[in-house]
């Protein structure tokens, strides 16, 4: 059992130390937080709540499958957002707490049109402030498929409580077989908090990659989210209703089937962007690619992985920063060109001149 202590750090109040890794006390609160809002969703849904979990975790597993060739965010981070979505649950909670005393009425249409409006935006603001905090930084080096990725935790981590509940009172619903956290209801389709997120997440990434021109690149990044939205309204809309509004969301999206495809075929453009993007890459320069890449003498079978892993991820970033530098023109064109020469340093570096260890390898 690892050996726990507690440490103090001047640039903190105090922290935990496991097995030589500190987590400072802002974590372990967040990190109890979200262990209690998981365990008391299981305890108080049972076998649902089971079942939404699994479906859940299932699907971010498949995400991340499909993305593994071009993701560059680690796991970690995809936690993280998958904890956030479950508190903009909260949040969401507290706001509709406080709409329904202006209007109780749970069909009425202003209920339907609000609710989606709200869910839909509190589910992709953890991504959005992420976005806009390292607009500068970091997102210069993240892939179509990292905006994805972080999309589809926070609307997975959304939709856990929801999903239990839900089908605690009603019963397990029938999903898509490859898609676990949709429900078929008659013809019509419910794709889920996870999947809506996620094709919000498809097109803001494309759009942040491409950079397609003003307004049309306003026009993409926004049309997952807008979809999304117009989609969950005629979910709730159509529940309990019938006549020529609801023919005709049905008509629009597909009675919900339409939606299902577009997350399907989003997630190979998101890929298929982010592989064209590395492969730009290495035809300019073909001296990173991955048969130059040898790991530091001494290291064992799985650091070696590990060293390979993070050669791969630095690689993609450094595409994904040259892939924007070819079509940024300004100020922002010479930021850009100085990250990925930095980046560009760091990998030739790692292939011409591996740093030995100082330590023998384990085991």
């Amino acid at each position: 059992m690892p050996e726990i202590s507690t440490v103090r750090d001047p640039s903190s109040s105090g922290g935990l130390s496991i097995a030589g890794h500190r987590i400072s006390f802002r974590m372990c609160v967040f990190l109890v937080g979200s262990a209690f809002w998981i365990i008391n969703t299981l305890l108080q849904t049972g076998h649902a709540g089971l079942v939404a979990l699994r479906s859940s975790v299932c699907f971010l597993v498949g995400i991340i499958l499909i993305t593994s060739a071009t993701r560059t965010i680690r796991l970690n981070q995809m936690a993280t957002f998958y904890c956030l979505g479950g508190a903009m649950m909260s949040v969401v909670w507290l706001v509709d707490y406080v709409f329904t005393s202006f209007q109780p009425d749970g069909h009425a249409v202003s209920r339907n049109l609000f609710t989606p409006l709200l869910e839909e935006s509190m589910k992709l603001a953890p991504v959005a402030v992420y976005l806009w905090r390292n607009r500068r930084s970091r997102a210069w080096s993240m892939g179509a498929s990292d905006v994805l990725l972080l999309a589809a935790a926070s609307g997975a981590g959304f939709g856990l409580v929801e999903d239990a509940f839900i089908q605690q009172h009603f019963g397990v619903w029938h999903p898509v077989s490859w898609l676990p956290t949709t429900a078929i209801l008659g013809t019509g389709l419910t794709i889920g908090h996870q999947s809506w997120t996620a094709l919000a997440g498809v097109a803001l990434g494309l759009a942040l990659l491409w950079r397609p021109r003003v307004p049309l690149g306003y026009l993409l990044g926004a049309s997952g989210f807008l979809w999304s939205m117009l989609d969950h309204f005629r979910n709730n809309f159509s529940v309990d209703r019938s006549g020529f509004i609801v023919n005709f969301l049905n008509f629009i999206t597909g009675h919900g089937w339409l939606s299902l495809y577009l997350v399907l075929f989003g997630a190979i453009a998101v890929v298929g962007s982010d592989l064209y993007a590395v492969r730009q890459m290495l035809v300019s320069r073909p001296q990173l690619k991955l048969q130059g890449a040898k790991p530091p003498e001494g290291y064992g079978h799985g650091e070696s992985y590990q060293w390979l892993w993070n050669f791969l991820v630095d690689r993609r970033a450094l595409a994904y920063v040259l892939f924007r530098c070819q079509r940024a023109s300004g100020p922002n064109k010479d930021k850009l060109a100085l990250l990925a020469t930095t980046l560009e340093r760091r990998l030739r570096m790692r292939v011409s001149k591996p740093v030995l260890r100082t330590t023998p390898a384990a085991g």
